[in-house]
């Protein structure tokens, strides 16, 4: 049985298959846990990349962790593309 930030992915995202949804709210939850504990959003990047979450999927997760910003997409995407996880090369 899906998660409920399965369910959420299911009903906004189209194309996944349940299975998928699961795995990327799988990483969602996982972050959200994270931030909760005082890990730095970088740092959260960079456990993504090293779990080898591609950019589009990194984007998808952080407009779940960054909630009510009004240009939540736009601010994933900066976040994502301009991490140190994503830029360095490393």
């Amino acid at each position: 049985m899906p998660s409920a930030t399965a369910e959420e992915l299911l009903a906004s995202v189209g194309g996944l298959s349940p299975e998928r949804a699961q795995e990327i709210a799988d990483h969602i939850d996982e972050c959200r846990d994270l931030l909760a504990a005082g890990t730095e959003m970088d740092t959260v990047q960079e456990h993504l990349k090293d779990r080898g979450v591609s950019v589009l999927n990194a984007i998808l997760i952080t407009t779940r962790l960054v909630g009510d910003h009004p240009s939540r997409l736009r601010a994933a995407r900066e976040i994502v593309e301009c991490s140190p996880a994503r830029t360095s090369g490393g």
